[in-house]
């Protein structure tokens, strides 16, 4: 028995000696086949103290919107301010519907174009089709009245400047016109010759008997006379002629099988404005060359010299388009401004060139599904136009 016992303790104590002498080395090959071992060797100090923190960058964002508040002598100023950096939203004026007649609520246009901000835009004649040129998407959609500042973004960089519009029924073959001086997209109202795309609607819509020359598939399919409104081809345009001499003209330029296109052109100071994103007439310049030049009165908007609401757009030296919102009409929250008033405050804010928009209650601004000025009809008013503001590739 005794013998038995020496055996065990020798054979356990060898057996210790074995484990200490392998313990490391199984370690060592547990942690290069990516485990980790229960025994570390070289153990990390702990005493390394506090690592600095990685400095997070907060992106620039996307527009600045501000509000202005006044109080002095009984006059209350309520001004709301959007500063946008063309560079990083995209930004375009859009008509109330797919075609250019009607109204909307901004707020349903800024949800239709999923915008992140929506400013209302410029004027338009009582049913609704906008007032002066807008162009986009490489077409005239209305043509210039040459009477006011046209707003442009060419390369994604906005200006403003005058401008006018030429737009010409053309030979494709040739590119020589043979029709020109008719009313582009513009209610009929009169003796003349009218020329109409699918943007104005479906319809001419004019009543009473008139001349058309369709043109459709490329070409001219015909010349017919109807005594009511006539269907606009979808894959082309519409030519009408009311009254004899419009009528006389129509059918000495125009006959069957013509292939002809239309031909648009917008001018700037004797040249033409070409490549640009798209255009939008507004109303009349309130800043130019960094100078208050707003005039007393306008064919739109009649008297400047009284204080309502307003709103208007501009541009610093750097690029940056701010739009302008003034509340008004609304004792108590805001009187709103005159033109010459509302240039000043263009001027304070930095911009180098202004122009009007539309005003009273079509004053507006949307961010982010809300309005923020105090409409003074109490509720929004529907409008004719606006311009929505995007990110970039949404």
């Amino acid at each position: 028995m005794k013998n038995r016992l020496i055996t065990f303790f020798s054979l356990f104590l060898l057996s210790m000696l074995v484990l200490w002498y392998l313990c490391p080395v199984v370690a060592k090959r547990l942690a290069m086949a990516g485990h980790s071992p229960s025994v570390v060797e070289n153990p990390i100090p702990t005493d390394l103290g506090t690592p600095e923190p990685t400095p997070v960058q907060t992106p620039e964002p996307l527009y600045q919107y501000y509000t202005v508040a006044r109080e002095q002598d009984g006059f209350r100023l309520s001004m709301h301010v959007l500063e946008l950096n063309p560079d990083r939203v995209d930004i375009r004026p859009v008509s109330s519907h797919s075609t250019l007649f009607g109204y909307e609520y901004l707020s349903v246009i800024h949800e239709k174009w999923g915008a992140m901000v929506s400013v209302n835009g410029g004027f338009s004649h009582p049913d609704g089709l906008l007032g002066g040129l807008y162009a986009i998407d490489g077409r005239i959609l209305t043509p210039a009245t040459g009477k006011y500042p046209v707003l442009f973004l060419k390369e994604g960089k906005p200006f403003i400047c005058d401008a006018a519009s030429r737009i010409a029924i053309c030979d494709e073959a040739t590119g020589q016109p043979v029709l020109e001086d008719f009313k582009f997209n513009q209610y009929p109202k009169g003796d003349g010759l009218y020329v109409f795309t699918p943007d104005y609607g479906s319809t001419n819509r004019i009543q009473g008997q008139h001349l058309n020359a369709v043109h459709s598939l490329g070409e001219i399919r015909g010349l017919t006379t109807q005594n009511q409104t006539y269907e606009i081809p979808k894959d082309g345009f519409l030519i009408s002629a009311i009254g004899k001499s419009a009528r006389q003209r129509l059918e000495k330029s125009i006959t069957p099988g013509m292939r002809l296109s239309i031909w648009y052109e917008v001018i700037s100071e004797n040249e033409p404005v070409s490549g640009f994103d798209w255009a939008y007439e507004c109303g009349s310049w309130l800043v130019r060359d960094g100078e208050n030049v707003a005039p007393e009165a306008d064919t739109w908007v009649g008297t400047l010299t009284i204080r309502t609401p307003r709103t208007a757009v501009g541009l610093r030296d750097d690029g940056t388009l701010v739009f302008v919102v003034a509340d008004g009409r609304q004792p108590g929250i805001s009187d709103g401004l005159t033109g010459r008033e509302l240039a000043q405050e263009l001027l304070a804010l930095g911009l180098k060139n202004a122009v009007n928009l539309d005003g009273g209650a079509s004053s507006e601004l949307i961010i982010n599904g809300e309005i923020m000025n105090s409409p003074s009809a109490g509720r929004e008013r529907m409008l004719a136009a606006g311009f929505v503001v995007r990110e970039k590739g949404k």
